[in-house]
């Protein structure tokens, strides 16, 4: 626990600094970098593929299509249809010695996270995106958090045993009432540092529902961890894993925000 601790307290005020302080291209560039070992945790560390080349045109691509959507007029879509080629290519090229699930695992890597990762990226550019740009994370964090703390105090159903052990129906509900309730703190806050209005009751809609899909983002990402056996993704923050390890839920919880804001007059 300290460990953990100790990490989080060094990684949070970069998190803060890229998203808050630092220039507009460092938040893409930190998009980039994350979808690209996301990737190649999903990949290399499951060894669900197992070719260097097509492992390496996987991660070029999850790091290269969200670049698409800030420096250029292309559509991010391009980027996913090429890569779908490029690994088929790759592939043929191998003499047909790679299994082609190793295609479909390395497509699903490099386009689905990158795609769900850029959500943040996207809700950074709003309007106010300044503020509305923590929704996804707090939706995952806090979810996380009080879900822990009421599974470990009150959890007695287990939902799904074989992909999470410890996750019970009383944490997952307590998670979700109680992220929901504190995110509306978000709204003096946002009005005394950065003098955006929001909405509390179309705040508290968004913060439900992406609570309640950042649990299935963390059940996705866990599916495939006890499908090939492993405990963790990564080494890359101690006490918290990798990258799919810390922002799993965010792979569900930031599309959904995404959406979200389009739709519904949250300012």
């Amino acid at each position: 626990m300290l460990t953990r601790i100790l990490s989080a307290l060094v990684a949070l005020p970069i998190f803060f600094a890229v998203l808050f302080l630092a220039p507009p291209w460092c938040l893409t560039l930190a998009i980039c970098l994350l979808s690209a070992l996301a990737c190649y945790e999903m990949l290399h560390n499951t060894k669900l593929c197992t070719s260097l080349p097509m492992l390496i045109i996987a991660m070029l691509f999850a790091g290269g299509i969200n670049a698409l959507l800030v420096y250029t007029d292309l559509s991010p879509a391009l980027g996913v249809l090429f890569s779908a080629m490029a690994l088929f290519v790759c592939a043929i090229l191998s003499g047909g010695k790679l299994d082609f699930r190793e295609i479909f695992a390395s497509f699903l890597a490099c386009t689905f996270l990158p795609l769900a990762l850029g959500s943040v990226l996207r809700i950074r550019l709003m309007d106010s995106g300044i503020v509305l740009v923590l929704l996804p994370f707090l939706a995952s964090w806090l979810t996380d958090t009080f879900a822990y703390f009421t599974g470990k105090a009150i959890g007695k159903h287990h939902i799904v045993p074989h992909i999470s052990p410890k996750k019970t129906l009383e944490g997952c509900i307590g998670g979700t009432v109680l992220c929901t309730a504190a995110s509306l703190a978000l709204v003096p806050i946002a009005k005394s540092i950065w003098n955006v209005e929001l909405s509390m009751p179309v705040l508290a809609l968004i913060m439900c529902l992406a609570s309640i899909l950042s649990q299935f983002g963390d059940l996705s990402m866990s599916y495939i961890k006890r499908g090939v056996g492993i405990k963790d993704y990564g080494k890359l923050m101690p006490g918290h894993g990798g990258v799919l390890d810390r922002f799993d839920s965010v792979l569900f919880a930031a599309p959904v925000v995404e959406l979200c804001l389009h739709f519904l007059r949250i300012l």
